[in-house]
């Protein structure tokens, strides 16, 4: 089974940050309070958002049996919308929940999409341009505010996926996690994007801070992670996957596209097998990376 394990839709893209809030103005743009434009996705994919179907019809191409929907104030938190797709194609999509920890029926919202979405992935995009860091300046993720969210977590088997960003921006660090750890033992995170590697002199720190976070309970997510202007296979990228792999293991590492704004630069199909097509990792260790990992830590059946 191949599974997208890091994949993104939403009824109307409505992005809230750093820049204020975001209004979907059509051909997948964003206009901000600043009169700026952003592009979120190619137009050929939607207008004003980027629709399950279409999302179906680029796994069908590939050969992509199930895609986990994960969530992020850049889209704009959409979790109604997705338990209700969920629901409507159960055998593809697995859902992720997201919201505001500072909210004041924050504990509450997490309790309803547990017990009645039925979700068991709760997604933090702690990032400072695309996340919670960028309306709230101070986050910490060990911070007495979480408390109760990661006790709730706990108690119900809810997988954490944690978004960092990208370095030289605020909560760009692991540490917490470590911290969190030691109080919630029985807490199963993921790390989305692995800390993003890149051309910046940093990736032997990055592969040292996720080395040391690894173990039983952690799982890493490869997605977008393709940042080095460089031809397909992306070889100079894979060797940082590959370093990672040796590092945490084959069973501890998830595929993902990060579609769809990932699509402005590659199709579904060259983020699909560029790691086959690279020759630096085994069958059994691509069965494990391009699903069997993803079903085993978000609990898939």
């Amino acid at each position: 089974m191949i599974i997208d394990a890091h994949a993104h839709v939403y009824e109307y893209v409505r992005p809230y940050g750093p820049n204020g809030e975001g209004r979907a103005i059509g051909k997948g743009r964003v206009r901000w309070p600043d009169g700026k434009e952003t592009p979120f996705f190619p137009e050929r994919y939607g207008d004003y958002g980027f629709l399950p179907e279409t999302l179906l019809g680029l796994m069908d191409e590939a050969g992509i049996e199930k895609a986990v929907l994960l969530q992020a104030p850049n889209y704009g938190f959409q979790n109604d919308f997705i338990c209700e797709t969920v629901r409507t194609y159960p055998d593809r999509f697995v859902g992720a929940c997201a919201f505001d920890p500072y909210a004041g029926r924050a504990l509450e919202l997490f309790r309803h999409f547990t017990e009645v979405c039925k979700f068991h992935i709760l997604k933090f995009e702690i990032s400072e341009f695309w996340g919670l860091t960028g309306i709230h300046p101070d986050l910490s993720l060990d911070a007495p505010v979480f408390d109760a969210v990661w006790d709730h977590a706990q108690q119900t088997d809810t997988v954490v996926t944690i978004d960092t960003g990208v370095r030289n921006s605020g909560n760009w660090r692991l540490y917490p996690i470590a911290r969190i750890k030691r109080r919630f033992p029985k807490l199963r995170f993921v790390i989305a994007h692995v800390l993003f590697p890149g051309d910046d002199g940093y990736d032997a720190t990055r592969l040292e801070m996720l080395s040391e976070i690894a173990d039983g309970n952690v799982f890493f997510d490869i997605s977008n992670t393709i940042s080095r202007p460089e031809p397909y296979p992306y070889l100079r990228h894979q060797n940082f996957l590959r370093d990672l792999c040796s590092r945490v293991g084959a069973d501890h590492m998830m595929w993902g596209t990060d579609i769809p704004s990932v699509l402005f630069n590659h199709t579904c199909c060259e983020l699909l097998n560029y790691l086959r097509d690279g020759g630096l990792f085994s069958g059994e260790e691509l069965e494990w990376i391009l699903g069997n990992t993803a079903k085993e830590a978000y609990r898939i059946p």
